[in-house]
C-alpha cells in the first residue's frame, strides 16, 4: 500500500497533521496575483476537477452559469440570462466551462453531486439525486455584497478552512481537495450516503449537515478565530443542500476588483482522500433537524401569510393582468422567464419579484400561484419557511415606490432600458 506522507505545521497555536503540504502565506498570496493575471480559462484546472469530481461516477452533471450584477447593481443585461445544462462526459464539461468562463458577468459552477437521470430543464433537485457523493464546506470572510475578498482575508479563509480539514480528519480519517474559488475556500469530500427520505429535510441531509455543523465549531477553527485580526470576520456556509452547486476551479471569478482564475490548491490522490460513508457515522448521535420557532419576519411584525396548498394555478383575472401589465414591463417579463438579470442571486430576484407584483396590486395568493407558475425555480424548490419568510419581508417592505432604499435590502424595480429617476 502506498505510504501517506504525514507533514507537521503550525496554524495559530496548533500544531496540525496532514497530508497535504500547507503553502506558507507568502506563496499563497503570490499564487493570488497569478491567478489575477492567468486569462479566463484552464482546461487543466477544469479537466483535474472533472476528473477528482466525477471521474469514477456515472450519470449527469449539473453546470451553470449565473449571470453575476456590477457592482453597484444597476447595469442591464437585457438579452441574457442563466445557462444550465446537464453534461455526462468529460469533454462536454470542459466545453461548457470554456464557453462561458471570461463570457461578460458570468460565472461558472457545478453540482457537487451527479445524477442519474437528466431534468427536463433548469437546475437539477434533490429527487434527481439518489447519492451524496461529495460533501463541500464553503469559507469565506464578510465583505460588502458585489465585491471581492482582499488577498489578505483569502489567505484567513485558507487557514480557517484547513483548520477545518484537521477536525474531519481527526473524525474520519478523511482528506478533501482544496479550491481557491476567488474570495474564498472550497473544500471537497467524497462520500457515499444514500438520499432516503429518513435522512432529508428540504434539501438537505441530515449526515452532511451534522458534519459541516461539527467542522464549523471545534477547538481548531476557535484557534483560528482567536489568532485572526479584527478585521477578519469568518462566514463560512452551511452547504449540507443536496442538489448544490459549487464554482468549478479553473473558471474566472469576476467578483474581486481584478478578477481571479479560481484554482485547486490541493489535490490528494483517490486512495489518500478516503471516503465518509454510512458506517462512519453513528446515526442515533445525529441530532434531528430542528423546526423554526417563529415565522415572523425578522422585526416580528405578523402580516399573517398563509401558503398555498395548491400554488400555481392561475385564474383567468391573474393571466389577464399579467398580460396587460407585461406588455409595457420588461423587467415583469424578464422575472416571470426566470431570468435573474442584474441580482445577486435568485433569491434577491425574486425578492424584487414579489416586490413588483405587490407594486401591481397583486395580494398574497395570487403572488404565490404566479411565483408558482414563473419561470423562478428558486421558490418551488426551497422549503415552506423560505416561502413565508420571503414572502413576509418583501410585503414588510415594500413602500409602494418602485425605487426604495437600498440599506433596507429595498430593490431597484425600473424597468429594463428606461433611464433612471433621480
Amino acid at each position: 500500500m502506498q505510504q501517506i506522507r504525514v507533514i507537521k505545521f503550525c496554524l495559530g497555536r496548533i500544531t496540525l497533521r496532514m497530508t497535504i503540504n500547507p503553502v506558507s502565506k507568502d506563496v499563497f498570496i503570490e499564487q493570488l496575483h497569478k491567478a489575477e493575471n492567468s486569462g479566463s480559462f484552464s482546461r487543466k484546472a477544469v479537466s483535474a476537477f472533472y476528473d477528482w469530481m466525477y471521474g469514477n461516477e456515472d450519470g449527469y452533471v449539473q453546470t451553470c452559469a449565473f449571470l453575476m450584477p456590477t457592482s453597484d447593481g444597476e447595469e442591464d443585461i437585457p438579452t441574457k440570462q442563466n445557462a444550465f445544462n446537464h453534461t455526462d462526459s468529460k469533454e462536454e464539461f470542459i466545453d461548457f466551462c470554456n464557453e462561458y468562463s471570461g463570457l461578460w458577468r458570468y460565472q461558472v459552477y457545478s453540482g457537487v453531486n451527479t445524477m442519474p437521470d437528466k431534468p427536463e430543464y433548469g437546475r437539477g433537485k434533490i429527487e434527481h439525486i439518489d447519492t451524496v457523493n461529495t460533501l463541500t464546506l464553503d469559507i469565506e470572510t464578510e465583505r460588502e455584497p458585489h465585491t471581492g475578498a482582499p488577498k489578505e482575508q483569502v489567505w484567513w479563509s485558507y487557514k480557517y478552512a484547513l483548520a477545518q480539514a484537521k477536525f474531519i480528519n481527526d473524525q474520519f480519517g478523511v482528506w478533501p481537495m482544496v479550491v481557491m474559488s476567488e474570495n474564498g475556500i472550497h473544500l471537497h469530500y467524497k462520500t457515499d450516503l444514500p438520499v432516503e427520505d429518513e435522512l432529508l429535510h428540504n434539501k438537505q441531509h441530515r449526515y452532511t449537515k451534522y458534519i459541516t455543523k461539527m467542522a464549523m465549531d471545534n477547538k481548531y477553527v476557535e484557534a483560528i478565530e482567536d489568532n485572526a485580526p479584527d478585521s477578519v470576520t469568518f462566514s463560512p456556509d452551511d452547504v449540507s443542500d443536496v442538489p448544490r452547486v459549487m464554482k468549478v476551479p479553473g473558471t474566472l471569478g469576476i467578483k474581486s476588483e481584478n478578477g481571479r482564475l479560481c484554482g485547486i490548491i490541493h489535490k490528494p490522490s483517490k486512495q489518500e482522500a478516503g471516503c465518509i460513508t454510512t458506517r462512519d457515522i453513528d446515526g442515533d448521535n445525529v441530532p434531528e433537524f430542528e423546526e423554526s420557532s417563529s415565522n415572523n419576519s425578522s422585526s416580528g411584525t405578523d402580516y399573517n401569510v398563509a401558503l398555498k396548498s395548491d400554488a400555481g394555478q392561475l385564474s383567468d383575472s391573474v393571466k389577464r393582468a399579467l398580460k396587460k401589465r407585461g406588455a409595457d414591463d420588461e423587467l415583469l417579463r424578464s422575472f416571470w422567464q426566470g431570468k435573474t438579470l442584474t441580482y445577486e442571486s435568485r433569491s434577491h430576484a425574486e425578492f424584487a419579484f414579489i416586490k413588483k407584483l405587490l407594486g401591481y396590486g397583486f395580494d398574497q395568493n395570487e403572488i404565490q400561484d404566479i411565483l408558482e407558475a414563473s419561470g423562478m425555480s428558486k421558490w418551488s424548490e426551497e422549503d415552506n419557511h423560505y416561502r413565508r419568510h420571503t414572502l413576509q419581508n418583501a410585503i414588510e417592505q415594500f413602500d409602494g415606490s418602485v425605487k426604495a432604499d437600498s440599506e433596507t435590502s429595498s430593490l431597484s424595480f425600473r424597468r429594463l432600458g428606461a433611464p433612471s429617476k433621480e
